[in-house]
Parts: C-alpha cells; sequence; structure tokens
C-alpha cells in the first residue's frame, strides 16, 4: 500500500486510514501475493466510528469474502478513549451466509488494556464471552 517508500514529503501524514472497499481489495491482492500462505488473521487496523470500518455495508461483504476464499479469519484493532464502544459496535457487524444464517463478522480484536487503561475491560470480556480471541496491546 506504501509502495515501501520509508520517506514522507513534507506535511505528508504517517499513515492513511483508508478503509474503503478500493483500498482493501489492492490489500488483499496484495497481501495474498506477496505472504498469502503464511496469513491466518486479517486485522483492520485503527477502526474508529469516522473510519466507515463499522457501517459501510460493502466492505462487511468483502471481508466476509475474503474469509470464504482463503479461510483467514477477520479482526480489527481498537485505541483511544472510545475503543470499548466500537469494540461492541463491532460486535453487532453481523454478515449472511449462502443458507442466510447470520454470523459476526469479526473473529478476534486487538485492544489497548493495561494498568492505566483498563477502561476496555468490560467489552473485552463481553467479546471473549462471545467467542471473540483478544489480543491486548501496549500490555505493559
Amino acid at each position: 500500500v506504501a509502495d515501501w517508500n520509508v520517506e514522507l514529503e513534507e506535511d505528508a501524514p504517517h499513515e492513511v486510514k483508508d478503509h474503503s472497499v478500493e483500498n482493501f481489495l489492492k490489500q488483499i491482492e496484495e497481501s495474498n501475493e506477496y505472504i498469502g500462505e503464511y496469513i491466518d488473521l486479517y486485522q483492520v487496523h485503527s477502526a474508529t466510528f469516522e473510519s466507515g470500518i463499522l457501517t459501510d455495508k460493502r466492505i462487511h461483504k468483502a471481508l466476509d469474502q475474503c474469509r470464504l476464499e482463503h479461510g483467514w479469519k477477520i479482526g480489527l484493532s481498537v485505541s483511544g478513549p472510545n475503543q470499548d464502544d466500537v469494540l461492541r459496535e463491532a460486535m453487532k457487524i453481523q454478515v449472511a451466509n449462502e443458507n442466510g444464517d447470520r454470523r459476526r463478522l469479526f473473529d478476534s480484536v486487538q485492544c489497548t488494556y493495561n494498568l492505566l487503561e483498563q477502561k476496555p475491560g468490560p467489552a473485552l470480556q463481553e467479546a471473549h464471552d462471545a467467542g471473540m480471541d483478544i489480543i491486548i496491546k501496549e500490555g505493559l
């Protein structure tokens, strides 16, 4: 996605959060080409209410199609003061299979949780109880 360019132009952002279907399809193609055989989890990083990942039905369908075609689990990472709310909203997202049965879109979540940041604890427990895998970041 970054064309392996490690230099930025002046005032250019160090990261562009583009959770569009078009960008996702490009990333899937590149990821599958270069490291596909090693991928078990495709993780959407920096999911926020503003990013559109929680509301765009087209990306939900594309993520689920990726799961079906490649056998990859689908996850998301959250951060910031409302990561618990984002996680709870992500847990509500469901997709339908060819039989019309519905299932949760996201299989895992990566979340900041440590001695100083414990607010997401209850939401993480809810995700775990619902069968999601939990990845803790910034644990120390």
